[in-house]
């Protein structure tokens, strides 16, 4: 299959993608399709940054004229988070960013579209959040948070929040009863197995061979799902463990593929757009 790519020129306006290690990522392919499909401009391509070197990548970003912001993903999310100038409500709540628009006069707009993405793949999928009981492991990083925050808005009944880093758990855990007073969040695993709606792994483990199952899938009814936000592999140990016990999976490609749509609106290229939601204030 020929997958359609860029022409880039001196009037090509660059989307890097920010991470490191960024060999697992999948988004630029798809980004770069939908803009030769749009007769846009512009191009997205990964850099490879560690942690130390972050700071300095957002600086050239206030001044890289011909750059119209960037995509965020692992370990920069929450460094993201600090430099903006300006939040998007589930940004500020999730205390991450995942896209930022840069602005001509290089001030950076931050949005959190993990959340929605997940969202969006479960309805794809045809799983209906509202109401239902959902486990999140990883619940406290930059998109386990982003994940928590839209299943609360979604109106998820039962919220299984399990995260091994006390202060992010404490945090989350008090953004979102503040906002969701309704749902029922507890800090523990289900104490049954088939006992959940929904399970989702919002950790990093499934990308390396040798790692562990984040959860025994056995936790999810046989009616249930159990989704994966790792991309490489496509299809992660833990989704192989659901399927062997004829459960149904959702991988995390399916969700890397549904943030198209909210991370174009963000940037304002989404056809019919202008600009992107209300955003807090300075951060």
């Amino acid at each position: 299959m020929n997958i359609a790519t860029p022409t880039i020129t001196g009037t090509t306006v660059c989307y890097p993608l920010l991470g490191h290690p960024v060999a697992q990522v999948s988004t630029p392919p798809t980004i770069n399709e939908w803009f030769v499909r749009q007769s846009i401009d512009a191009v997205m391509f990964a850099i490879d940054t560690p942690p130390a070197a972050a700071e300095e990548f957002f600086r050239l970003l206030r001044t890289w004229q011909n750059c119209g912001g960037c995509s965020i993903t692992v370990p920069h999310k929450q460094a993201a988070f600090r430099v903006v100038d300006e939040l998007t409500g589930r940004a500020h709540r999730s205390s991450s960013v995942n896209i930022i628009r840069r602005l001509d006069d290089g001030r950076l707009i931050g949005d959190m579209t993990d959340g929605l993405a997940m969202i969006e793949a479960l309805k794809l999928n045809g799983v209906r959040v509202s109401g239902k009981s959902a486990m999140l492991v990883g619940g406290g990083g930059g998109a386990g948070a982003a994940i928590a925050d839209a299943l609360c808005e979604s109106g998820v009944a039962t919220l299984y929040l399990v995260e091994l880093d006390e202060k992010r758990r404490d945090y989350i855990f008090a953004a979102l009863t503040r906002v969701y007073p309704d749902v029922s969040i507890v800090l523990t695993v289900p104490d049954a197995p088939e006992s959940t709606d929904i399970v989702i792994n919002a950790t990093a483990l499934g990308m390396q061979q040798n790692d562990p199952l984040p959860f025994d899938p056995i936790v999810v009814r046989k009616d249930g799902i159990v989704a994966d936000v790792v991309t490489k592999p496509a299809e992660t140990a833990l989704l192989r463990a659901a399927e062997r016990l004829g459960r149904r999976v959702q991988t995390g490609k399916e969700m890397a593929t549904a943030q198209l749509e909210f991370q174009m609106r963000h940037l304002a290229l989404w056809p019919g757009v202008q600009s992107s939601d209300a955003v807090w204030g300075g951060n």
